[in-house]
């Protein structure tokens, strides 16, 4: 398990980013989901075969991928596919399970788990929950300033400020 960990933890340098242009939906069109490299199933869902990377990732057992390793290629895979439900259980899943790893630094959990927020703050996107994605893209930054990171808060908060406006014009147009 400690080779395992110590490969995870160079694993993190080495993210796979995952455009969210899945779903040609204009609500997630732009932002970014990260996977864990060299895991099973990664290379599927990559190439937008996301059942079978669905499935890959579920035939694996803990001795090829970790739980946190397998919650964040779910989460992405359930996500992109539209599974919405199953997504939230399994980046729910990922973030608790950045917490649980016992043999790496504390500063590696702190990137897993921004990571793992990351991506279950594209999904609320798409759950229409733009307050707790914005809550959870705040706190990965807060917990690593990784590009992915930062690109999903900051085009978040773009979008939020430009409707704020929007808004502002509309009510005094109305008045």
């Amino acid at each position: 398990m400690k080779a395992r960990a110590i490969k995870l933890g160079s694993s993190l340098a080495l993210m796979l980013m995952a455009s969210g242009s899945f779903l040609a939906s204009a609500t997630t069109n732009g932002y970014k989901m990260v996977l864990i490299e060299d895991t099973p199933g990664v290379a599927a869902l990559q190439a937008g075969q996301f059942d079978q990377g669905i499935s890959e990732t579920l035939a694996s057992n803990s001795a090829e991928v970790d739980n946190f390793s397998r919650q964040m290629s779910l989460c992405v895979g359930f996500t992109k596919s539209g599974k919405l439900d199953q997504a939230t259980t399994a980046c729910d899943s990922a973030v608790s399970a950045a917490q649980q790893f016992s043999h790496v630094s504390n500063s590696d959990k702190r990137e897993m788990r921004a990571y793992a927020l990351t991506n279950r703050g594209v999904l609320r996107l798409l759950q229409n929950n733009n307050l707790a994605a914005l809550a959870d893209f705040k706190r990965a930054a807060e917990l690593n300033r990784s590009d992915v990171s930062q690109h999903n808060l900051q085009r978040l908060e773009l979008a939020l400020n430009n409707a704020n406006s929007g808004l502002d014009v509309a009510m005094v147009s109305a008045e």
